[in-house]
């Protein structure tokens, strides 16, 4: 079974809670509350967000993190990636200086590309608007991305 890491799957429901409520700015300890996480899972998953670009931080008495792109333009491979690195779903797909040890004799070698494909492909046609709840989008409006930008 392919099986996502649970920081992965914080990270979609984080990520879920601040793009659909864009653009307001959620305290970690406001995230936690919202998602049931313990505070230092959502700091560290935020952080990892933060450094994918997925989600921005704010300083200051009114700071906290946010995510200015809608949902929909959110690919759950984007998010996976953000987290777990390239996706391959095994060590001959990823980029790496280093050989397999049946490189020389294996009889799959350059085919797995094709599962791997597949999978990706699957993964980045899939939104994160896909697997949220359509009232959860009501406070973010696409066509007003002034509010954005303040």
């Amino acid at each position: 079974m392919i099986k996502l890491n649970k920081i992965t799957d914080y990270a979609v429901v984080i990520l879920g809670l601040l793009s659909s409520r864009s653009p307001t700015k959620f305290p970690t300890s406001k995230i936690s509350s919202d998602t049931g996480l313990k505070i230092p899972t959502v700091a560290k998953v935020c952080k990892l967000l933060n450094n994918a670009n997925l989600i921005k931080a704010g300083r200051g008495a009114s700071g906290g993190y946010f995510c200015e792109t809608h949902p929909s333009e959110i690919s759950v491979a984007v998010i996976v990636e953000a987290i777990d690195g390239p996706i391959a779903i095994t060590a001959c797909l990823e980029e790496s200086d280093e050989l397999c040890d049946t490189q020389s004799v294996c009889l799959l070698s350059g085919n797995w590309n094709k599962a791997n494909t597949a999978i990706l492909d699957a993964l980045e046609s899939v939104t994160l608007s896909d697997l949220l709840n359509p009232e959860d989008l009501f406070n973010f409006k696409k066509s007003d991305t002034s509010i954005l930008h303040t």
